[in-house]
């Protein structure tokens, strides 16, 4: 009985601290529903070699290694991709981005945070969807790939299965915003069993038993008990207009 939300989480070196701990560290502690596993994009057969942020001096441990999280065996429900600069070799090696897409297509969400966008786009998942990214490489990345429908001004795009957000701490709202259109109460997991269906082409599929009302309470009530502000609203977007660009001129 899926009575869990599993998300599988890809980690490598000098991801982004705030991308990954941001959103999921709202999202997975302390909760009933949500469970969070981590893979290694480097250490292909070993699940314990640790994966640094660099400029944060901040490690964390794989719990799987990417052959293992490729079996057809691991179920899971959310692919998370946090950003960074460590990235930018990553979207330059054809069969690491094959598998990455593998799992893409195996999830029934795909959730990005800042330059996790440009590493989803460059899998050629993103082709057709709209999406957004970080908005200081904005102008750099996003024209490599012409197939993406980008969005210049929003915190956060939903696009079918894929939520994409713009430079890390946009990840935290899009986090909430996860939660708002994901979450499953108690009483209701146990009525409807079933798990959520993955679309290979990208589209949104029917949670079982998810109810909008109880999930926007759910994601309210986690917001308050951080006493964070959630900015629920994904087009007011203040950093569309950086300080010194032509669009702030």
């Amino acid at each position: 009985m899926p009575t869990h939300h599993r998300i599988l989480s890809l980690v490598y070196n000098d991801f982004e601290a705030l991308d990954f701990f941001g959103p999921l560290g709202a999202i997975v502690p302390g909760s009933d529903y949500y469970t969070l596993e981590l893979v290694s994009l480097h250490n292909l057969d070993s699940p314990r070699g640790i994966e640094t942020s660099l400029k944060n001096g901040i490690g964390v441990i794989p719990t799987l290694s990417l052959s293992d999280a490729l079996s057809e065996i691991y179920q899971f429900d959310t692919l998370f991709i946090p950003g960074g600069f460590g990235m930018m070799p990553l979207v330059s090696d054809p069969i690491l981005l094959q598998r990455i897409g593998k799992l893409v297509d195996r999830a029934a969400n795909v959730f990005t945070v800042c330059t996790g966008s440009i590493l989803l786009a460059a899998t050629g998942r993103l082709d057709g969807r709209k999406a957004t990214t970080n908005k200081r490489l904005y102008d750099e990345l996003t024209p490599k790939y012409p197939g993406v429908q980008w969005q210049k001004r929003a915190r956060w795009v939903q696009d079918g299965k894929y939520l994409t957000s713009s430079g890390v701490t946009a990840g935290i709202d899009a986090g909430f915003a996860f939660m708002a259109s994901t979450y499953v109460a108690p009483e209701d997991r146990q009525a409807y069993p079933e798990a959520q269906r993955a679309s290979p082409q990208g589209e949104e599929t029917p949670i079982p038993g998810f109810s909008k009302e109880k999930a926007l309470r759910h994601a309210n009530f986690v917001a308050f008990g951080l006493e964070y502000r959630w900015q629920s609203d994904p087009a007011d977007d203040p950093f569309a207009d950086l300080p010194g660009t032509d669009d702030n001129a």
